[in-house]
């Protein structure tokens, strides 16, 4: 039984339950948890102050949009061994913070998939409300990729990982699960350098039991400028090829190292060829096999067309087959690096630079 048939099992066992004490119970005496508080641990708001000592500010280590923070907590396991998580601390005063408090909950209380950040608990105090987090101990893949240490080979590696995240949120559940706010910054990096998508805040789910999504419009765009698919950013329709346009640029990024147009109004460094602005890191260390492929599966993600866009699961096969290429490359190559004759130059839509002025969003 999957995370998601427990809920509905739950949801189905909760709703007989009230039913029948509704008849028998004075509404006084009736206190039941919900399905939320079945599913994961609810943390006292003392708990969580000492584990961050009471919000140190030394502790840190991430400052989010509408007053978020995330801090480094110290808890204990029952056998008193200590465990390091992740405190995020929402701005109760907002109540766009105080929306994506609830979303994120309720979703993440549904996903189990290794490339899917893990939910361990939350506080829901009248003062406070926060969330708690397995914690990743090697940041995100956008400090990674300002540091400039990743190899090309484990770029491609979190691309791959995170393309199954994605997949999983769109056809591995019951409900299309949209992120809407994928971007460097919100991939994290355990351990073992796995990537796990983060921050499912502004995320939506679609109706049960689809084959094919329909298109859901929204009164608000939310997310950051740069990673907005256009018939998002200027009409409001979301759906999966939503993400998928904005892994594209995330794929752009992870091979310029982070420096890629984040602003499509900047022309003169679009109009560049791909292979102009790889990073001086990587430069060289791709194999033109794998290289052809990665940058087809990138281009046909940012299509402005969402119909022309892969699906992720098309997206995940055709990474896993550059990365394949690029081992095999490895093995027969004896001339050290390689060097790439193509030039590729991704039109993503310059629609956008003219309607700006047109579009209301909040970044997330």
């Amino acid at each position: 039984m999957t995370v998601t048939d427990i809920i509905y099992n739950n949801r189905y066992n909760i709703f007989v339950r009230d039913a029948y004490h509704s008849k028998h119970t004075s509404s006084s005496q009736r206190k039941y948890p919900t399905i939320i508080e079945e599913l994961c641990h609810k943390f006292s708001l003392a708990d969580l102050r000492k584990s961050t000592n009471n919000f140190d500010p030394k502790r840190q280590i991430d400052l989010r949009a509408f007053g978020i923070k995330v801090y480094k907590g110290c808890l204990q396991h029952d056998d008193g061994s200590d465990y390091t998580v992740a405190v995020k601390r929402f701005n109760v005063k907002d109540s766009q913070a105080r929306e994506e408090f609830k979303n994120e909950i309720e979703l993440l209380c549904q996903l189990h998939h290794p490339n899917c950040v893990s939910l361990i608990g939350f506080c829901n105090h009248k003062d406070e409300k926060i969330i708690v987090y397995e914690y990743m101990s090697n940041g995100s893949l956008y400090e990674r990729l300002q540091g400039g240490e990743l190899s090309w080979k484990k770029r491609l590696e979190i691309c791959i990982g995170i393309a199954r995240g994605l997949h999983y949120l769109h056809a591995g559940a019951k409900r299309t699960i949209i992120h809407r706010h994928i971007k460097p910054s919100n991939i994290l990096l355990d351990d073992n350098m796995q990537p796990k998508l983060a921050d499912f805040g502004i995320s939506i789910q679609g109706p049960r039991f689809m084959s094919k999504p329909k298109p859901i419009n929204v009164d608000f765009v939310v997310g950051t400028f740069g990673y907005l698919a256009m018939e998002y950013a200027l009409y409001g329709t979301v759906t999966d090829k939503t993400d998928v346009y904005s892994f594209g640029k995330v794929l752009l990024e992870v091979v310029c190292g982070g420096k890629y147009v984040k602003m499509v109004a900047e022309t003169e460094f679009m109009e560049k060829p791909v292979e102009e602005k790889i990073d001086p890191n990587i430069k060289g260390k791709i194999a033109p096999e794998c290289w052809q492929v990665f940058i087809d599966i990138t281009h046909r993600c940012l299509k402005y067309e969402p119909d022309k866009r892969p699906t992720m699961g098309e997206v995940e096969v055709e990474l896993e087959h550059a990365l394949w290429l690029q081992e095999q490359a490895d093995i027969t190559n004896t001339n050290g690096d390689y060097t790439l004759f193509s030039t590729t130059i991704i039109d993503m839509g310059v629609e956008l630079e003219s309607n700006m002025e047109e579009i209301d969003t909040r970044d997330a």
